[in-house]
């Protein structure tokens, strides 16, 4: 084996972690789609379980790619087969748009929190579709945006993983995807934080109960998904860590590249079920009237 047992059971860890991930995606993504055809939602409901249907809906696609990535590489480390093909190029790269996709869908979530309390009082927050149309337009972005890594042909085959991937030479590559797929969502994302924190505190006091009670809410819905955000980000911290090394030292650590695919795979994994405790109207539709 090409890396030894360690590599072997760091890949198997990301494998069972992402499978366990698909499993609790499928299922949430299916009640979803029961209760919204089955059930009469509030407007706030179905906008807040479609979301968040969007966020489980690309996560699921991220992991099925990681999934194929694991298994190719565990049937590398055992037959010692050469894998490379457009196929898996095209994997590599489809990979990265979905996780843009995942970070982006909670940029969608966040715009939802600002409109209904910076912009409560304009008629075109209660538009149903002012939140569904931004879903199909955050791939064909993260599609678009990503389009460099390929005309630069920066996504590699590396012969010692058995997938391909932007190698850790390809500094022009791995800076544009960090950028794009974690650094720009997240940008956004901070900016409409600010944005709803400025304008709460800039709130007179003698504001009516209810909309207090609703702008805590929302701020509390937006402090939540920055905490599903972080923890992408802390899961995701070995790996940068070994790509500052290597741009530091000069020196790849062998077992680098296994260990950058346990944090989303693990991220994931809880991820799925933290979503669900921390969306009052998830919790409400699985744990409550199941």
């Amino acid at each position: 084996m090409g890396h030894g047992i360690v590599g072997s059971i760091l890949t198997l860890i990301s494998l069972i972690h992402a499978s366990f991930a698909i499993v609790i995606s499928v299922i949430v993504i299916g009640i979803i789609i029961y209760h919204q055809y089955h059930n009469r939602l509030r407007r706030e409901e179905k906008i807040t379980l479609i979301l968040s249907a969007n966020i489980y809906f690309y996560m699921n696609i991220y992991v099925v790619l990681l999934i194929s990535c694991n298994i190719q590489t565990l049937l590398g480390d055992i037959y010692e087969k050469n894998f490379d093909s457009s196929w898996c190029t095209f994997r590599e790269y489809f990979t990265g748009v979905t996780c843009c996709a995942v970070f982006n869908a909670f940029v969608i979530q966040a715009f939802y929190r600002l409109c209904r309390i910076v912009y409560s009082n304009h008629r075109w927050i209660r538009f149903f579709w002012l939140y569904v149309i931004p879903i199909p337009i955050q791939l064909v972005g993260a599609i678009i945006i990503l389009c460099p890594i390929l005309i630069w042909h920066d996504v590699t085959y590396l012969p010692n993983e058995y997938y391909c991937s932007p190698a850790f030479t390809k500094t022009r590559g791995i800076l544009w995807g960090t950028f794009t797929a974690y650094g720009l969502p997240l940008l956004l994302f901070s900016l409409i934080y600010l944005r709803i924190t400025i304008f709460i505190r800039q709130q007179p006091l003698n504001q009516t109960l209810m909309v207090k009670q609703r702008q805590k809410r929302d701020l509390a819905a937006i402090q939540r998904i920055f905490i599903n955000v972080g923890l992408l980000l802390v899961c995701g911290t070995p790996g940068a860590i070994l790509l500052i090394m290597y741009f530091v030292i000069g020196i790849e650590y062998p077992l680098t590249y296994r260990i950058m695919w346990v944090g989303p795979a693990v991220s994931m994994a809880i991820l799925s079920i933290q979503m669900i405790f921390m969306t009052p109207q998830l919790k409400n539709l699985i744990t409550i009237r199941r």
